[in-house]
């Protein structure tokens, strides 16, 4: 017995010893932090995401389903779950309003990825009425808003610091995506891919991963393993024919895209300057989807069944996949842009997959659910800017890697119409450095600061300025006295600028100046200097004495060499 535990023991030291030398000690720490964090969210957004199933699907089944609805109370229905929403949003949580994904994307830009925790039931509850009760929305939106609240809430609570909540505010709305659309690849894709128009969040992928799987076990545990969709068995024979059509839809669904964002952003504009409460604007949208619904009641709610028949290939009539495109469109714009909340995913779907069946109607070019599934990841590449997310969602959604070729060419071709034009204005075109500028926050300015600056007298001659710094050109200079106090800067450009040489320095000086106070975390002062559109500050301790100058420059080495938090593992 004691030789076997011996044995074992040996094994478990010589398996040690190998992971280490493999992995390095920056990444086992990593590992260490993100592995049971990212379970954690996982498990927390798994159950967010099923309560807001069972609620929107109940609101649903309440609003539609129960029994026969007369058409005159159906018109009414979008607009008092409009009404009920409003008053919600207005008077409980505003964060709550639009779409979701939007705010999410904010809030990781601009807050540290940090979501007020009780937006996330807010949000359940005023995305299930709005969608439950016939608007026009997806599920994407509220539900990344709801996965961000839960790691907020937790994150706060576990004290992490602003780099790692916003990695944990992604690897939530991954784990939201992931549960409702059983798509965990294509969900952390997304998750990491949203917030840039041709960038990547990379310091989030491995967290966003873990709670994706996560999320979809625990979803589909209660919900079935099934995908979204079901594609129908297809010949797929890419010939240079249907490779060139697809190529053409995925432009002409580019275009399309277009629109779409001009008419979601024009409702935004109206809805915005409208002096109507927030309750009466959603009410209104509601109003006019209750109305597009009783000629068009496919344009309703997530309109789930009627995608499944876009796959299937059973709508077939050129004129009515048109008005289905423009009447969902116009539908969407009215719901979402009003104030109400939900996503745009399934509108996408709806859209691109009626232009893409309309497509192959009208060039006779088959099979007919090729087209439709490159449609839909076309129209969602183009109007959201994630192209390899659409990609691998459409795969996972539709249940077959097997469409993966042509929705990429169809979503790169409308990535590239659509061009800078997106749905979500809080996306930036890409990350501004490689490391995470959030990594900063703990890190005094003093550490990253130039502890040594040059520096003028006020009765200096401008002339031995000038000398001095010669050999150190900068934008300005600091000007102190004889006990070190800062009294103003002077300009490099006023220096050479000078008259007279003779004169003194204190001729040329700038009594205002920029400074940060000593302890002052260099994050924050990275905000500052973004704020007020400055690239140096000076830093001073007890009465303004001059301790460094600190730099945009010098923050951007500092990341460089010594940022541990957003390595690209």
């Amino acid at each position: 017995m004691g030789n076997d535990e011996s044995a074992a023991l040996r094994a478990a030291h010589y398996l040690r010893r190998g992971y280490q030398g493999l992995v390095t000690e920056d990444f086992r720490e990593y590992l260490k932090k993100w592995v049971p964090l990212s379970i954690f969210i996982g498990v927390f957004a798994g159950l967010g995401a099923l309560a807001f199933q069972w609620l929107l699907l109940g609101i649903w089944h309440a609003s539609y389903e129960v029994s026969e609805v007369p058409w005159f109370l159906r018109l009414f229905i979008p607009a008092l779950g409009g009404l009920i929403a409003g008053v919600i949003i207005s008077r409980l949580s505003p964060e709550s309003a639009g779409g979701g994904t939007g705010y999410v994307i904010e809030a990781i830009h601009h807050r540290g990825g940090r979501v007020p925790p009780r937006s996330g039931i807010y949000k359940i509850i005023v995305s299930a009425l709005t969608i439950g009760s016939g608007g026009s929305g997806g599920r994407e939106g509220p539900i990344m808003h709801i996965g961000a609240a839960v790691a907020s809430f937790f994150g706060g609570r576990l004290k992490l610091r602003k780099g790692d909540m916003r990695t944990f505010a992604i690897a939530g709305a991954a784990a939201g995506l992931s549960a409702v659309f059983r798509a965990p690849l294509g969900a952390a894709i997304y998750a990491i891919e949203v917030p840039y128009k041709n960038d990547l969040e990379p310091g989030a992928a491995i967290p966003s991963m873990i709670s994706s799987v996560v999320s979809y076990l625990l979803f589909v545990s209660l919900s079935g393993y099934e995908p979204l969709f079901q594609a129908p068995d297809v010949d797929l024979e890419l010939s240079m024919l249907v490779v060139a059509a697809i190529v053409v839809l995925g432009a002409l669904i580019g275009l399309a895209g277009r629109l779409f964002i001009a008419t979601m952003h024009l409702s935004e504009r109206v809805a915005k300057r409208s002096a109507q409460p927030l309750a009466a604007k959603v009410m209104y949208g509601g109003l006019l989807v209750g109305c597009m619904g009783l000629f068009v009641p496919e344009v309703l709610g997530l309109a789930e069944r009627e995608i499944a028949m876009l796959i299937e290939g059973s709508i077939t009539s050129v004129g009515f996949l048109l008005v289905l495109f423009a009447a969902k469109m116009l539908a969407t714009s009215f719901t979402v842009g009003s104030g109400g909340s939900g996503g745009v995913f399934f509108p996408s779907l709806m859209m691109g997959g009626a232009l893409g069946a309309a497509f192959a109607s009208l060039t006779g070019l088959a099979p007919m659910p090729l087209f439709v599934i490159a449609g839909m990841g076309a129209m969602m590449a183009g109007v959201s800017k994630t192209p390899i997310a659409a990609t691998v969602l459409m795969a996972e959604v539709v249940g077959g890697y097997t469409v993966l070729i042509p929705v990429m060419l169809a979503s790169a071709a409308a990535y590239i119409v659509t061009g800078d034009q997106t749905l979500f204005r809080n996306q930036v075109a890409r990350r501004p450095f490689v490391y995470d500028p959030a990594a900063l926050d703990e890190v005094p300015v003093e550490k990253v600061m130039r502890a040594d600056p040059i520096t003028l007298t006020s009765g200096m001659s401008v002339a031995e300025a000038l000398r001095g710094t010669a050999a150190e050109p900068h934008y300005l200079y600091p000007v102190v006295d004889a006990g070190g106090k800062v009294l103003g800067v002077a300009l490099n450009d006023g220096l050479r600028s000078a008259e007279d040489p003779d004169s003194t320095v204190s001729s040329v000086m700038m009594l205002h100046f920029e400074k940060v106070a000593a302890g002052t975390s260099a994050y924050r002062a990275f905000e500052d200097m973004n704020a007020k559109q400055i690239s140096r500050m000076l830093v001073v301790g007890h009465d303004d004495v001059l301790l460094g100058v600190l730099t945009r420059i010098d923050m951007m080495e500092y990341l460089e060499h010594s940022d541990e938090e957003h390595r690209l593992y």
